[in-house]
């Protein structure tokens, strides 16, 4: 039933998505974007005592309250809906929302959206006082291309018509907020593992005693460990069998007694934390963005070589496979040199917006070496 909705909407997405170039404002964004929404979720956009526009809540006639649309239950107000135009930011409104809220004693969840970008919002805290912070945002642009989360598909469900209860979205919502803050924190720990947590997981798998200079060891060890996992669940999401698993070669712990440069990706100088962060983010994204069965049993070879001053992710061979140099504060704190032919060199505090240039590199580094495999055969 879940993957039947989660097609429906992302066929409405798509078609969503399609219409939002023709609306160039405010009204036509709340006709052709928010309305079909509304009616996706079950609700009756044609009757007035169940999708009611400029509904108004007032504490008196000096102060009044109005929102584009309220959905009504038994003549009451449990949705309060306020559009924006298709690309004004969504936070000047909040305050208006938040107002609105505060009045109608009967709204229990808040919506603000500019027809593409949803935020949703309950009194989880405090009755009819509005959370700071969403339990819920979706981008229809990410929906029409599949990036959608379970949360998600959960989340929309519990608000169609038929399954919406006013009375509970504020207990529902806490749980939502509370899932996104054990997701940043558990992915926090994927990129920079505490001591504490690395020294936990020992533990448990019967490693008591472990010196502090070991755990230094350790915690890259937990750091590919989880990548490994975020990899191979990846595999069953998609259900692609399991091939050349990172599992089946030995993990590579920076050694800096050695002086040979050439043997094995990560020798020579020592690798730091935000190296380390940029290789296995790199992984991560091109296992999410890749969308061929060829492309996803690549990356497993995709490697690190660790220069003094610079910092090498490659597809297999290190000069042939370069996918990019990584500098680490210059000028910025992740800077990329991708090479001219793939957009050239990259700089931000953030590490993100990396998708279109990595893609692009990694399909042409795969493709020529399956290229200059398939030559090879040949000749023999």
């Amino acid at each position: 039933m879940s993957d039947d909705f989660r097609q429906k909407f992302k066929v409405f997405s798509e078609r969503m998505v399609g219409l939002a170039p023709r609306c160039s404002n405010e009204e036509a964004t709340k006709m052709f974007l928010v309305l079909p929404f509304l009616q996706f979720l079950g609700y009756d956009i044609m009757n007035p005592d169940e999708v009611c526009p400029e509904h108004h809540a007032d504490f008196s006639e000096k102060y009044k309250n109005r929102v584009d649309y309220a959905v009504l239950r038994e003549g009451h107000p449990v949705i309060a809906i306020e559009c924006k135009a298709l690309g004004a930011p969504l936070k000047d409104d909040r305050g208006q929302l938040k107002s609105y809220f505060n009045a109608a004693h009967t709204v229990k969840m808040g919506v603000i959206t500019d027809g593409l970008v949803y935020e949703f919002y309950a009194d989880s805290d405090e009755p009819n006082m509005m959370d700071p912070n969403a339990f819920l945002s979706l981008d229809l642009r990410e929906i029409a291309k599949g990036k959608i989360e379970d949360s998600v598909v959960d989340g929309l469900k519990s608000l169609q018509k038929s399954n919406f209860d006013p009375e509970n979205i504020g207990a529902e919502a806490k749980r939502k907020l509370v899932f996104q803050n054990l997701v940043q924190q558990i992915e926090a720990l994927a990129v920079t593992p505490s001591e504490a947590f690395v020294r936990l997981l020992l533990q448990n798998i019967g490693l008591k005693h472990v010196r502090a200079k070991a755990v230094v060891e350790y915690t890259e060890l937990t750091r590919n460990a989880f990548a490994e996992f975020v990899n191979l669940r990846i595999l069953q999401r998609l259900d692609l069998p399991v091939k050349d698993k990172e599992t089946d070669k030995p993990v590579l712990v920076p050694d800096t007694s050695k002086g040979d440069a050439d043997t094995k990706p990560g020798d020579g100088p020592v690798i730091t934390d935000t190296e380390l962060q940029v290789y296995e983010y790199a992984k991560r994204r091109l296992a999410f963005l890749a969308d061929n069965d060829d492309l996803f049993d690549a990356i497993p070879g995709v490697e690190y070589k660790n220069y003094k001053g610079k910092f090498i992710v490659f597809y297999r061979k290190e000069r042939s496979g370069r996918l990019f140099d990584f500098y680490e504060n210059k000028g910025t704190k992740y800077t990329f040199d991708f090479g001219e032919e793939f957009g050239g060199e990259f700089g931000s505090d953030e590490l993100g917006g990396l998708d279109e240039q990595l893609l692009k590199v990694f399909k042409a580094r795969v493709e020529a070496m399956g290229i200059k495999k398939k030559r090879m055969k040949g000749e023999n």
